[in-house]
């Protein structure tokens, strides 16, 4: 994994995202019957390092783990992985080599603190963005929703396969699904064949040539 940005570890981030639970994650992984890959290795360690920071009690000292880290032994994490106790300090040389994390030795005998590197980016901002952007595109749904049968006056019905063809849009076809429907209802010969909202937006009638 080769770091091709100064404030990424590298430019996988920049090209979306999903949102998979760290639970189904883990037993998916945890079910495989072939070794793990670098990148595998990194999604369970993405899914061990603490989520908020917490206090924890290590050979009776007591110390702060933060969030994005962990102490887990390598001992601890080569069991994990099911690997060797060398390819596991490998692959976590790789993986600072290449900014993924960092490894920070701690004054306990054989514990180290890993770090994942821009922790945030991998779960609470994007967690945040999408909320954001949910949001917005919920706030646009329901004007349209409200809009849509104001003006034409028919039932509030099927907002599933509304909601659904609402999110096959852009935004630039949102924007005109609202503003049309004034002129879509007005632009019809006879008000009884007046399409539902979900019908209204799969078959895009908000650009009708009579709408121009």
């Amino acid at each position: 994994m080769k770091n091709t940005s100064a404030t990424l570890p590298f430019d996988a981030l920049t090209c979306g995202y999903i949102l998979i639970p760290k639970k189904l994650l883990m037993t998916s992984l945890n079910q495989r019957d072939k070794d793990l890959s670098y990148l595998e290795a990194f999604l369970i360690v993405l899914t061990k390092v603490n989520y908020m920071d917490a206090n924890i009690c290590i050979r009776g000292r007591h110390l702060i783990c933060k969030r994005g880290e962990s102490y887990l032994s390598f001992t601890s994490w080569a069991e994990l992985f099911k690997w060797k106790r060398g390819k596991t300090r490998r692959f976590f040389e790789k993986m600072e080599k290449d900014n993924m994390i960092r490894v920070i030795k701690t004054s306990l005998t054989n514990i180290s603190c890993i770090q994942v590197v821009d922790y945030d980016l991998w779960t609470n901002k994007l967690t945040d963005e999408w909320t954001k952007r949910k949001s917005k595109n919920d706030d646009l749904f329901n004007q349209f929703w409200n809009e849509f049968h104001e003006v034409t006056q028919t039932p509030k019905r099927e907002i599933g396969a509304a909601r659904r063809a609402w999110n096959k849009l852009s935004a630039k076809e949102k924007k005109l699904a609202i503003e049309n429907v004034y002129s879509y209802y007005m632009g019809l010969n006879d008000i009884r064949f007046t399409k539902r909202a979900h019908s209204y937006l799969r078959d895009q009638s908000f650009l009708n040539e009579e709408i121009y």
